[in-house]
C-alpha cells in the first residue's frame, strides 16, 4: 500500500476482478532499484510496469483505475505469458476503458460491448 487512496483503491479493484477470475498472484506497487526517479510502478510476481506514478500527487480517481488496469495487463501479460482478463462470452482480452464516469472492461466481440465495471468481473 502507498500513502495515495487512489492508487490504492485503484490497485485493490483491480485485484478483486484478479481474485474473481482466478489469476493467481497480488498485485501492488514497488519502486524498483533501476527507477532513480523514485516512481511507484505496478508490480506483479517480480514484474513493474513501464510506466511508473508519483505517489505524492494528485490523482482523478476514474482515470488512474483505468490506467492501473492497463499496466496491470502489460505486466500480468510479460510474467505470465497470457491475455487476462477474457471475456466470457467472446474469449477476447477485455481492455480497460473511461466511459463517461465509468471505468470499465470492455470488449470488441460481438460489436463491441462492456463487459463488467472495473473492480466488478465475476
Amino acid at each position: 500500500m502507498t500513502i495515495n487512496k487512489v492508487l490504492d483503491n485503484a490497485v485493490l479493484a483491480v485485484q478483486c476482478d484478479m481474485d474473481a477470475t482466478g489469476l493467481a498472484g497480488r498485485l501492488g506497487f514497488a519502486t524498483p532499484e533501476w527507477d532513480d526517479l523514485g516512481y511507484l510502478r505496478v508490480e506483479y510476481k517480480g514484474q513493474y510496469s513501464s510506466l511508473g506514478l508519483r505517489g505524492d500527487e494528485e490523482h482523478e480517481p476514474v482515470a488512474t483505475l483505468v490506467l492501473i488496469a492497463d499496466l496491470a495487463q502489460e505486466v500480468i501479460a510479460e510474467q505470465d505469458g497470457k491475455i487476462w482478463p477474457t471475456c466470457p462470452a467472446h474469449s477476447l482480452g477485455l481492455h480497460p476503458k473511461q466511459v463517461g464516469g465509468a471505468a470499465l472492461w470492455t470488449c470488441k466481440g460481438g460489436g463491441g460491448h462492456v463487459a463488467a465495471a472495473i473492480g466488478e468481473l465475476e
